[in-house]
């Protein structure tokens, strides 16, 4: 009874071939030269933030406040910017290293990476569409009170 069970769980079990294999490697490097570039983006990123931020330290006048916001914003936005880059890095790392050393658990690892960065960019995905709606809402109750005065 037993080995029947083995030979089922083996027959189940899916292998990956080596025309996968190397889709799935290829698949690594462009996932790693796109996360080394989106390192580097944000890298600027955040240099443009500081420049915003401590580079107009020196006006004593009201533009400093905007630019200063600015800063802050560039900031928030490389905050959300590092996690899919870290998750594709972590994915293509991940599935390079398990493929090349035969590792069921690095490559499901590196799997479960690209999962969350395709999570991480659903949910992104939907909060800007949540406020593209309520910016659409606003723009038309806008229009209906100046249209009735």
């Amino acid at each position: 009874m037993e080995t029947i069970e083995n030979a089922q769980n083996q027959t189940n079990e899916m292998r990956i071939n080596n025309e996968v294999k190397n889709y799935l490697i290829e698949t690594a490097k462009w996932g790693k030269f796109l996360a080394i570039v989106g390192y580097v983006f944000l890298g600027i990123i955040v240099l443009v933030g500081l420049l915003f931020i401590v580079g107009v330290s020196w006006l004593n006048s009201f533009s400093a406040n905007p630019a200063r916001f600015a800063g802050v914003i560039y900031f928030i936005i490389a905050l959300v910017y590092y996690f899919p880059i870290n998750f594709l890095h972590k994915f293509s790392n991940s599935i390079r290293n398990g493929l090349e050393s035969d590792s069921e658990t690095m490559v499901t690892f590196g799997f479960q990476n690209l999962k969350s960065l395709f999570k991480f960019m659903g949910i992104i995905t939907i909060i800007v569409l949540a406020i593209y709606v309520l910016f659409f809402l606003i723009a038309i109750v806008t229009g209906l009170a100046i249209a009735s005065m």
